[in-house]
């Protein structure tokens, strides 16, 4: 691009090691971002044209990258927390050093672009460390660095804004052409494939077209909008958008650290039999009645149900208990307490492990959704700790969550604290909702519930 200079190559100014290294970054990003929606939907083509639908995987990455890679996908979450925790850091001062970039008034393109390239330099520490940070997720995984860049945190507009081509690139192998403009990209030099510059340049220029008198004004009238002014809304445009990436890295830092936090607080109250002795014997001796949150069973009764239509029937009723839970908030069915909040358990031995693989299968074939909402767990009550009741915990849905009745039709059950109630398909909170993925967030209320009892 040519500038007030005439110089074909005015942008050599702005690139070092610094700033390419930005480059690097948005190049990871971007090409994670290719990897990941290749193998997340699928092309159905017909007659009338084409659609795209999610792939298995891509039902389970759903619409938040973020929560899948941290709950699902990734294996060593306390490595990650700490990345994270530097990362984030430096991603901090790098907002707040670009927001001061707005304060300038460079007079020149040259200027700008000089006042960027420093800006870099003197930040190379942080940006290093938001490289190795990008890098680190990469060896994880081609798609990890994806979680960086997504709607929940940048929206549509913001992600369209900063796209480029991305298809085989590590920082070895990216040539200087397409380094170029990832790196104008991160600094605010470039938006939707063209420069910020010309789009300034441009936009001024029909500004003056717009102001003239058509009368006085020959078709062949050439507009040269003035240099300063557009090197002036360039440099604002440029600076905003610089702080704007800045700001929404730091962000989506933020969210995976807080989804880190999420993962650690439910897993250790999952995974704590202490936890689930508290809270059983609390929510035995508490005078609440039914809550949205949990409910107890002396048994289930698809355990103790001949075949034919009452089975039938026992399978429509644990399903349905068990979907009117994912239908609104999650929640947990405890087996093994009867109605008069007593102890009485659900056996041992063969016996149990019978129960638990009936109780799955049961879910298997009657509830319509796209992954597992379910697990189990056994919890040794008593205080000789020989009595066995089963926690179910079962996780908020994102979508509808729908039951089977065995002829093809479906209900949908969703809990409230009068008992359970049908609703169409489109009148579930979870359908409702925006939640991107499924989420066990009740476990902290549940969590509440004891600090509170």
């Amino acid at each position: 691009m040519a500038d007030e200079t005439g110089d074909d190559r005015t942008h050599d100014v702005l690139f070092s090691e610094a700033t390419y290294r930005l480059g690097e970054i948005h190049g990871l990003i971007l090409k994670s971002r290719n990897v990941m929606d290749e193998v997340r939907w699928t092309e159905k083509k017909s007659d009338i044209g084409s659609t795209y639908e999610f792939t298995e995987l891509g039902n389970q990455i759903g619409q938040d990258e973020i929560h899948w890679w941290i709950f699902e996908r990734e294996k060593d979450v306390d490595q990650l927390y700490e990345l994270t925790v530097e990362a984030l850091a430096a991603a901090q001062r790098l907002m707040r050093a670009s927001e001061k970039l707005k304060t300038r008034e460079p007079e020149s393109y040259k200027d700008l672009l000089v006042s960027l390239r420093e800006f870099a330099e003197k930040h190379l520490k942080e940006i290093t460390r938001l490289h190795n940070y990008a890098v680190a997720l990469e060896k994880r995984d081609p798609m990890a660095p994806r979680i960086l860049f997504t709607y929940r945190v940048w929206g549509s507009t913001r992600m369209g804004d900063r796209d480029l081509s991305i298809t085989d690139y590590s920082p070895e192998k990216l040539s200087q052409s397409m380094l170029q403009p990832l790196t104008e990209i991160v600094l605010g030099l470039r938006s939707r494939g063209s420069l910020t510059y010309e789009d300034k340049a441009n936009e001024i220029s029909f500004e003056i077209y717009e102001s003239l008198d058509p009368e006085t004004t020959s078709n062949d009238y050439v507009i040269v909008p003035p240099i300063k002014r557009v090197v002036r809304r360039t440099a604002r445009a440029a600076y905003d958008n610089c702080a704007t990436y800045f700001l929404e890295i730091r962000d989506s830092l933020r969210n995976i650290e807080l989804d880190i936090h999420k993962f650690k607080q439910q897993g250790e109250i999952y995974k704590s039999d202490n936890f689930w002795r508290e809270f059983i014997d609390k929510a035995q001796r508490s005078k609440m009645a039914e809550t949205d949150l949990w409910d107890f069973k002396e048994t289930i009764n698809v355990w103790h149900a001949p075949t034919g239509p009452a089975r039938r029937a026992a399978k429509i009723t644990f399903a349905e208990d068990v979907a009117s839970f994912a239908n609104v908030s999650g929640g947990v069915l405890i087996v093994g307490v009867n109605d008069r909040r007593e102890l009485v358990g659900i056996g041992a031995g063969r016996d149990l492990e019978n129960r638990l693989k009936v109780a799955k299968n049961v879910l298997s074939e009657m509830l319509k959704y796209k992954r597992d909402l379910v697990s189990f767990r056994q919890v040794a009550m008593g205080d000789q700790r020989d009595i066995i009741c089963l926690v179910i915990v079962i996780s908020q849905a994102n979508s509808a969550v729908g039951v089977s009745d065995g002829e093809g039709k479906y209900s949908y059950p969703v809990r409230r604290e009068t008992g359970i109630e049908r609703v169409d398909r489109d009148d579930t909170p979870s359908q409702k909702s925006y939640r991107k993925t499924e989420s066990r967030e009740f476990l902290v209320n549940l969590k509440q519930f004891m600090k509170d009892n």
